[in-house]
């Protein structure tokens, strides 16, 4: 049986940086990854800050970045909002190309790596965590005192530690395809038609005339349950769509971006770390709902999160005190726990705004002292200052003040 400080389940870049900073901490540690290719299959819009760049702390980043955007443009079914921001600039990236370079990082400060691989049980032994890992026809036994669970949405190492993190799946859409987009901006499209509970979206790629189309729906606010029909309606009938797209698609994906719900309950089993005697996991990334709830965006919360996992997973171990692990979720929270529960607050209202409602904070939005405002202090990862800043505006205060009945009620009906 082979024995590891730390095994990590999932390569994607909360995974990969999780184990990086554990066996740059000293930790023995092993990622186990299920596909047979890292970022393969991509399921992400592939847009991230310049501070998630950052963040990753990889050099070469001229291997992944398909193209730097300006700002967004932001259109809701009567107004068009420009947001152009140079001092704050977005990347569209290649995922593929962003997670193989985190994993070669993790490998280069001396994790090991096993791929085609699923995790199949999970025995709560004394002194490490017992897995039986299935490698194709084959089974090894894998003993590890702390099991990072980094599996995504829904992670099968919750389940099996029985950690349930509250939360909610929004169903995501996304084609690679032709189209004329808007040089050096990614394009955002909100409405109740368009992708009921969020929005759709437009990200041009490095290559000319090629972008990213997709959208996301929060079923619980949707008249139907699957977004490839608000896809097709979407490509086919706004008049944007139909004007500059070109109908050659070259791939298409499907997945889901968790969003976090019951943040402010500290209760047993809402939670994102299980301490056990002589061992523990945690969980980090989609499988702990550390995403944006504004925009689904969670590689910058992943390696902010995998970092601060990383680094008490081998504090843990090389201690020799699990009670260190529950410092992880304090920590975590500390970071980005606030910024989770106000962006939950905006979706809530986002659920139940008419198009109308759009329109008037578009138009809003567009005045130039608010466009100045957002050029100021907009920023992708930190999202509730500029946010707080807009409930200010006497315009806006009347549209929330015009749907908070609707918005009460949202909140018992979603949950967050």
């Amino acid at each position: 049986m082979q024995k590891y400080d730390v095994i990590v389940v999932g390569a994607g870049p909360s995974g990969c940086i999780a184990a990086k900073y554990a066996a740059k901490a000293g930790a023995s540690t092993l990622i186990v990854e299920k596909d047979a290719e890292i970022g393969v299959p991509v399921q992400c819009a592939g847009l991230i800050s310049k501070r998630a760049i950052e963040e990753s702390e990889l050099k070469d980043v001229k291997a992944f970045i398909n193209k730097e955007l300006k700002g967004a443009i932001v259109r809701s079914h009567s107004y068009e909002l420009k947001i152009q921001s140079p001092d704050k600039t977005a990347f569209a990236i290649r995922r593929d190309v962003f997670d193989r370079a985190l994993a070669e990082d993790a490998l280069k400060a001396g994790a090991e790596i096993i791929m085609s691989s699923r995790i199949k049980k999970l025995n709560r032994g004394v002194g490490g965590e017992e897995l039986t890992l299935a490698a194709g026809d084959s089974k090894e036994e894998l003993k590890a005192t702390v099991v990072i669970g980094a599996d995504g949405v829904r992670s099968k190492i919750a389940k099996m530690a029985g950690l349930s993190v509250a939360r909610h799946l929004l169903s995501c859409v996304q084609v690679e395809c032709e189209y004329e987009a808007v040089d050096a901006f990614a394009e955002i499209f909100i409405g109740r038609n368009i992708a009921p509970g969020f929005f759709a979206w437009a990200i041009p790629l490095g290559a000319e005339e090629v972008a990213r189309i997709g959208l996301c729906i929060d079923k619980r606010c949707s008249r139907h349950p699957n977004p490839l029909r608000f896809l097709k309606a979407f490509l086919a009938e706004h008049p944007e769509m139909a004007e500059r797209y070109k109908g050659t698609r070259t791939g298409f994906t499907a997945g889901a971006i968790p969003i976090a719900t019951g943040l402010h309950r500290r209760m047993h089993g809402l939670s994102t770390v299980r301490v056990f005697k002589g061992n523990g996991v945690l969980l980090v990334g989609d499988a702990a709902a550390q995403v944006k709830p504004i925009t689904g965006g969670g590689v910058y919360y992943g390696l902010k999160c995998g970092k601060i996992a990383g680094k008490i997973a081998a504090e843990a171990c090389l201690s020799n005190d699990m009670g260190v692990l529950r410092d992880y979720e304090t920590g975590w929270r500390k970071e980005i726990g606030a910024e989770i529960a106000f962006g939950l607050k905006v979706h809530r209202l986002r659920c139940i705004l008419k198009d109308s409602d759009f329109d008037t904070i578009c138009r809003v939005l567009s005045q130039e002292q608010m466009l100045q405002q957002i050029a100021k202090q907009g920023d992708m990862d930190y999202q509730a200052c500029i946010f707080r800043n807009f409930l200010k505006n006497h315009e806006l205060i009347k549209l929330a003040a015009r749907n908070i009945i609707r918005y009460l009620y949202a909140k018992r009906r979603l949950g967050n």
